[in-house]
């Protein structure tokens, strides 16, 4: 079972501001694989009681009612309340929440030049599907008046998508990785647009002390391009 625990200073990133709607969808695809009964109990176990029955709206702006801390908040409380079980529910909310955005986001995303370069190496075009998603969460933060800081670093035959201001572990410590959501994101996103699965591992969690979170993504696809993985 993953244990976590607040950090005992206090964590500026967890007071940046969330769009609207990465919240609505993470509740949404949440709902869908817990139930509305189970979610009530995590968000008040979770002291985020004032979303029982009240979604943001599904915009992609951010109303400053929401914080990355709210969304680690409800990532923890899943992992929290099922114990083992908690990672492959949270790894099944990533995948939804990432087909959601895909789905309202193609424009911030850039999605038609990835889909336009979908006959160039794989590695190019995973190289290209990962620096659209960097560079749109960095747009729609600099329209909220914050800076999300990230890199895609080229480490041979992988990429780091590397991410400082992480929203999955803002003020909070643990003894394993848990930012599994942005994993099962960038998995989600590729089989999506390009149709093939690639292996995304987290190997760095700034819950664990890193100074960033680091999520390994393989230049090529798994032999048969496909998610066999239990998770």
């Amino acid at each position: 079972m993953v244990q976590v625990s607040s950090k005992a200073a206090h964590d500026p990133v967890a007071d940046m501001k969330l769009v609207d709607a990465y919240m609505r969808w993470a509740l949404e695809a949440a709902e869908e694989v817990i139930g509305k009964d189970g979610l009530a109990v995590v968000l008040r176990n979770a002291g985020l009681e004032r979303f029982i029955d009240n979604y943001p709206p599904n915009v992609l702006e951010t109303s400053g009612s929401i914080t990355y801390g709210d969304y680690t908040a409800l990532c923890v409380g899943i992992l929290d309340f099922f114990g083992r079980p908690g990672k492959s529910m949270v790894m099944r909310i990533g995948r939804i929440s990432a087909r959601k955005g895909i789905e309202h986001q193609s424009g911030v995303f850039n999605l038609a030049t990835v889909l336009a370069a979908k006959l160039l190496p794989a590695s190019v075009q995973v190289k290209m599907g990962l620096s659209a998603m960097m560079s749109g969460f960095k747009v729609i933060n600099e329209k909220a008046g914050q800076e999300f800081k990230g890199t895609i670093d080229d480490k041979g035959d992988k990429y780091h998508f590397v991410v400082e201001t992480c929203p999955l572990c803002a003020g909070k410590q643990s003894e394993s990785a848990i930012g599994w959501l942005m994993e099962a994101n960038i998995e989600e996103a590729c089989q999506q647009v390009f149709g093939k699965f690639f292996d995304v591992v987290e190997v760095e969690c700034k819950a664990k002390g890193a100074p960033a979170g680091v999520w390994e993504v393989p230049k090529h696809p798994s032999e048969d391009g496909v998610n066999r993985s239990a998770r």
